[in-house]
């Protein structure tokens, strides 16, 4: 029986291992002044939840808040370990909008694995030579954002707002001010300039329906646009790699951006 569980568990850190996404998910996205938010983090294949993240701070580079009240350096008032990576009272009005930045991390994978990687996650910028290396080695680094909506505000422009992640989404429109059937856009920057001809990636959970997922490609300015097509989760995400700068480290560098936020019903 113990050698069973160990072949288990080992099964399940591989399909964590190499699964996709890092994503920031709301308990509830909706929530009010005075009550209790509940964020947890995510490792996916799209809205198949793999494993949950607790508070790991020796790679988690920043862990903030922003509100109508400021910025909230929420790293430093987090013990490590902590699981889910977020309980906090709401002690703000309008939008939140909560953003993490992981610190480097590292693979190696055989070149077709890798190659099958690159069409799964819409890398098309990366040719990969068979004829000098067997394997490619990757470091990578993980930029999440979501927001939350507290009791609401007019003119709220909190969603709009820039982060500075290397690789990061910008929502163009207020989710929390669209209904289902509406369109949202959304603008992509990699380093700072508007990374165009980009597939972007959005998916959906709604209750116990299956998840669903829609692509676009980004227009000259970096903006894509999704149909939001039902209620519930909602988050966009796309990978982006280029040649490592540093090749005594790895052969490629990637970046991993994700935004998440929920629709419900208009009343």
């Amino acid at each position: 029986m113990k050698k069973i569980i160990t072949v288990l568990l080992f099964i399940f850190l591989v399909t964590a291992l190499f699964a996709h996404e890092y994503v920031l998910i709301a308990y509830d996205f909706f929530v009010k002044e005075g009550e209790k938010l509940e964020l947890h983090l995510f490792v996916a294949d799209g809205f198949n939840i793999e494993l949950e993240r607790p508070v790991q701070k020796s790679i988690t580079k920043k862990f903030e808040l922003i509100t109508e009240n400021g910025k909230t350096d929420l790293l430093s008032k987090l013990e490590d370990g902590t699981l889910p990576v977020l309980e906090m009272e709401v002690d703000f009005k309008g939008l939140g909008l909560i953003h993490m930045e992981r610190d480097y991390a590292r693979i190696t994978l055989p070149n077709e694995e890798f190659k099958n990687y690159l069409q799964v996650d819409n890398i098309e910028n990366i040719i990969v030579d068979d004829s000098t290396k067997t394997e490619q080695s990757e470091r990578y680094t993980r930029y999440i954002k979501t927001l939350i909506q507290s009791n609401p505000k007019p003119g709220d422009r909190i969603y709009n707002t820039t982060v500075g992640h290397n690789f990061e989404i910008v929502l163009l429109q207020n989710p929390y001010e669209l209904n289902r059937g509406d369109w949202i856009k959304a603008k992509v920057f990699f380093m700072g300039e508007p990374l165009k001809n980009k597939v972007i990636t959005a998916r959906n959970r709604m209750g116990n329906e299956p998840a669903i997922v829609q692509y676009s490609r980004t227009d000259e300015n970096g903006i894509c646009s999704f149909k939001l097509e039902r209620e519930g989760d909602w988050f966009l995400h796309a990978t982006h790699m280029i040649p490592s700068p540093d090749k005594n480290d790895s052969d490629w560098e990637s970046f991993w951006t994700t935004f998440s936020f929920g629709l419900k019903e208009s009343e």
